[in-house]
């Protein structure tokens, strides 16, 4: 269970478990006790899978814990960067406590492991414990939130008249294109982007479920049509890739 876009399937089923809409298996109970006792805080939602090993090595369980807030999940990364690999010690930690609260569970079918597999597998070593940050998705979502109505209304409060070429958003805030490499420039060089920050913070806060959203998550880049042209190839997709 892990994600990272609002519209990914995990996200969505952890979002229900976050409003209270559904629960959590309740096989993960001891699971999720132990790991509120060990580390201070529990699971929002718990997954299991396998995923296939590189040059058809077989299935390698994985395990996949979803935590609430993004300190939390950065607790789980060898530093503090959010991209970081994972600190494999407390991954180990993880593992273990899932193996010893999950006794007396057949963990070969609750992964979905082939059926040769023994039941003396190594778990605990094979294990591959992932990570997943609620509330960093949870931010992206609220500004899908935004209805395009609304969008419209902050962008003619803008001021930007015939420099103004449009607005495009993925997974953040918008971002403001002009026309001209130079408009952009001159834009980005004064104190507009951060008003223009203020007002759509005020915006979309009013879409945020969760109350994640805070002033220093927005920002608000301005762009051009000129260097999306020159450097994208006027492709959306190669311009978000």
């Amino acid at each position: 269970m892990s994600f990272f876009l609002p519209s990914d399937r995990a996200y969505l089923s952890a979002k229900r478990l976050k409003q209270g809409t559904s629960l959590l298996d309740s096989i993960y109970d001891a699971f999720v006790a132990s790991f509120d006792d060990r580390f201070g805080f529990p699971p929002l939602a718990v997954g299991v899978d396998t995923i296939e090993r590189p040059k058809r090595a077989g299935s390698r369980p994985r395990l996949g814990v979803v935590l609430e807030r993004s300190s939390q999940c950065l607790s789980f990364n060898a530093s503090p960067e959010p991209f970081a690999n994972y600190d494999t010690r407390k991954q180990r930690q993880v593992a273990d406590l899932f193996v010893g609260t999950m006794r007396g569970m057949d963990l070969r079918r609750l992964f979905g492991m082939p059926r040769r597999t023994p039941r003396t597998y190594p778990w605990r070593n094979e294990i591959f414990v992932v990570f997943s940050d609620f509330e960093r998705t949870a931010k992206r979502e609220v500004n899908d939130l935004v209805p395009r109505p609304e969008l419209d209304d902050w962008v003619a409060s803008l001021g930007l008249g015939e420099q103004f070429w449009c607005t495009e958003r993925f997974a953040g805030p918008p971002i403001v294109f002009v026309h001209t490499e130079d408009q952009a420039a001159a834009l980005m060089n004064s104190s507009m982007p951060d008003a223009w920050a203020d007002s759509y913070f005020a915006l979309a806060n009013r879409h945020d479920e969760f109350g994640y959203l805070t002033r220093d998550d927005v920002a608000i880049a301005v762009d051009s049509k000129e260097n999306f042209d020159t450097n994208y190839a006027s492709n959306w997709y190669y311009y978000f890739k």
